[in-house]
Order: C-alpha cells, then structure tokens, then sequence
C-alpha cells in the first residue's frame, strides 16, 4: 500500500512519454449522479444478495487529455451503504456510510468521445447513522478511511455535457472489528458539464 502513490506516478510517466505529445485539452466542472450501493463481507451474518440500497454522489472533476490518454481528479461526496438482514428478516437495519472521494482516474479515448477509464480512489468517511452498539456490546467502529478501485466508461456529448458509468470495489473493511470483514461495492451513474 505505501508504494501506491509511487506506483501511480510511474504509470503517469510511462503514459505521457508514450504519448508524447503537448497536453491538448483541459477541461474541469461539476458532476452529479445516482448510487447503487451495497456492503458485502462475512460474519454477524452474511449479507444478503439484495442488500442494496440507493444513493447519490455530488462534486467536482477536472480533466487534463493527451490525445487517447487522460488523467481526471476528482472529489465528491458519495452516500453509500447496504442493508443488514438477519433472522429471515426479522432484524434489519440500514447502514448509511457517507463519504468524501478523491478517485485518480486514468482515461483511454476509444473514439474522440468515448473512454474507458479505470483508477484508484481513496474515501473519508464523514458520517454513519449507525452505531455498532446497537448490534454488538464491544462496540467496533466505522473506519474513517477507504480504499477502492474505480473501473467505468464516459461519454461527451454535445452542450459540453458528460455521462459516466462506474463501478467502485472496495477494498479495505468498513469497520474495525476483527471478526467483520464488510467492504463498499458502488454502482454510478453521473452527468457532468465541462467548463
């Protein structure tokens, strides 16, 4: 994990030698959009299938492009979450886990419009609704930092307008308990307008 941040900008390097080329757009504005989100992992009781729940994101972007090959920053605050079912329903309780972003996006323009794009994104949690006590008398807390990864497409389109889909895989545990292993799996949709 410490050689993340070196690893991210020999990939930068390498893709801007390969290109070569004087930056050829730069592009920024905000972004808003709809979450899918859901919690996966083990223990208290598996989460169930279905355990999704809806959400929003809302913030800023900016992008800097070299022909087929873009970097895109970005923050926003995302709600995310899952519901928790236990006892065939009898029990359930609705985790409401609200972060701030900051996804590195590596672009590749397939078509002049078009991108695949895929990046790492590091998240701090900024509120729950949820206190563990309520489930467990050891009381283990939400941890205030995730990491994921972020893998999607864009589009532009006319009116200088942006569409997104992404999907986010967590990849640190939720919580700090040492027997929970719950972890962030985000579905977004977004529209952006480019300034």
């Amino acid at each position: 994990m410490k050689q993340l941040p070196k690893i991210i900008a020999m990939l930068c390097m390498a893709l801007f030698c390969a290109n070569s080329v004087q930056a050829q757009e730069f592009s920024f504005g905000p972004k808003v959009g709809y979450n899918n989100a859901k919690l996966s992992g083990k223990s208290w009781s598996d989460f169930h299938d279905s355990n999704s729940k809806n959400g929003f994101h809302a913030g800023f972007f900016a992008e800097l492009r070299f022909n087929k090959i873009a970097i895109q920053p970005e923050v926003y605050y995302s709600s995310e979450g899952g519901k928790w079912k236990v006892n065939n329903g009898a029990v359930e309780h609705d985790f409401n886990l609200n972060y701030v972003n900051v996804p590195l996006m590596i672009k590749y323009y397939l078509t002049n419009s078009l991108a695949i794009e895929a990046g790492p994104q590091a998240g701090f949690l900024t509120e729950s609704d949820m206190k563990f006590s309520d489930l467990d008398p050891d009381s283990p807390k939400f941890n205030d930092f995730n990491f994921s990864v972020n893998v999607g497409l864009s589009l532009n389109l006319p009116l200088n307008l942006m569409l997104s889909a992404r999907y986010n895989a967590g990849l640190s545990n939720v919580t700090d308990h040492p027997d929970v292993d719950w972890k962030n799996k985000v579905m977004q949709l977004s529209v952006g307008y480019r300034f």
